[in-house]
């Protein structure tokens, strides 16, 4: 059990490390990533979330955290290990998710004020 812990522990500081020293992701590729491995079947297209995974926009975690919680989900969340999602894949992913704009706030939609879109 101590050693499963130690493991646990280098494993998260490896990859903690290299996603610090890794380059900026590429939104195009996160985007691409991000449908590719299903994260919007829990997460929704845009990272808005639904019932079945939070909200990851706007404003997601840092690569270091949401690599930590990829690699060793405590939840229902499936755990992806280096070999099915790269550190430099899930620093696109962030990325991708950095770049989706935030939702409009109610009042700056028509419809929701009883206007006819263009009034």
């Amino acid at each position: 059990m101590k050693k499963k812990i130690l493991t646990t522990i280098a494993a998260f500081a490896c990859s903690f490390i290299s996603l610090a020293a890794a380059q900026d992701g590429d939104a195009e590729r996160g985007k691409n990533t991000y449908n590719r491995v299903g994260c919007y079947q829990c997460h929704g297209t845009d990272g808005q979330g639904n019932d079945a995974g939070p909200m990851l926009t706007p404003d997601p975690l840092p690569p270091e955290a949401v690599a930590n919680f990829i690699r060793f989900s405590p939840g229902r969340m499936p755990v992806y290990p280096e070999e099915v999602l790269s550190d430099s894949e899930i620093e696109d992913i962030v990325a991708y998710l950095a770049s989706v704009p935030p939702p409009p706030d109610a009042d700056d939609i028509d419809i929701l004020r009883g206007l006819e879109p263009g009034d």
